[in-house]
């Protein structure tokens, strides 16, 4: 009989733990497990799920820009490079409005930007974007490197090799720049081509 009782009360028990239980689980899945949900997946290389994750996070926290950017990463790092506008769009529209409760540093999306017109082979537009960036953070290699990359494509060798000296001046092991300044000086090097070839 006792046994009995005892049972009633772990069965009794367990009713009541249950909601419980289940409120705190969906009370764990706020804005920033979501967050960091989508980010274990980037680390990955699950990209979709991340965007999955991510857009979870948008909705229950839809001010937070960092989560937006995550998204139009997530979708770059696709090669769905026609996706992610209007991701940066919306990151960058919270940032300059003042509403973003994040702290994204406005040169990323810039940066970001940047990069999706060099992979698509815009270089003179991705100019002005990565001047954007530079000017938002004059300190960070990352657009300056790019902006040499930009200038390279378009034969400006001397303005892809100055910036490609700032850059080593800012992080003088830079692999992607010490490469890039061998490619132009190789290039400037070379003898013209003769119009005939």
């Amino acid at each position: 009989m006792r046994r009995r009782y005892i049972i009633l009360a772990v069965l009794a028990f367990l009713v009541f733990l249950a909601p419980a239980v289940r409120a705190a689980d969906e009370k764990v899945q706020d804005a920033p497990y979501w967050r960091t949900e989508g980010d274990k997946y980037v680390q990955k290389r699950e990209y979709a799920n991340a965007v999955e994750c991510y857009k979870k996070a948008h909705a229950m926290d839809p001010l937070h820009a960092r989560t937006v950017f995550r998204i139009a990463f997530a979708y770059d790092a696709q090669g769905k490079f026609g996706e992610s506008p209007p991701y940066l769009d919306k990151a960058l529209e919270l940032v300059k409005s003042g509403k973003d409760n994040s702290k994204l540093p406005v040169g990323d999306i810039y940066a970001e930007k940047g990069y999706i017109l060099i992979l698509s082979g815009r270089y003179r537009d991705a100019l002005p974007v990565y001047d954007l960036a530079i000017e938002s953070d004059p300190k960070w290699a990352y657009p300056v490197f790019w902006k040499a990359f930009a200038c390279f494509k378009l034969n400006d060798y001397g303005k892809a090799l100055e910036l490609c000296n700032k850059v080593l001046q800012m992080e003088p092991e830079h692999k992607d720049a010490l490469k890039l300044k061998g490619m132009i000086e190789k290039q400037q090097s070379a003898p013209p081509s003769s119009p005939g070839k």
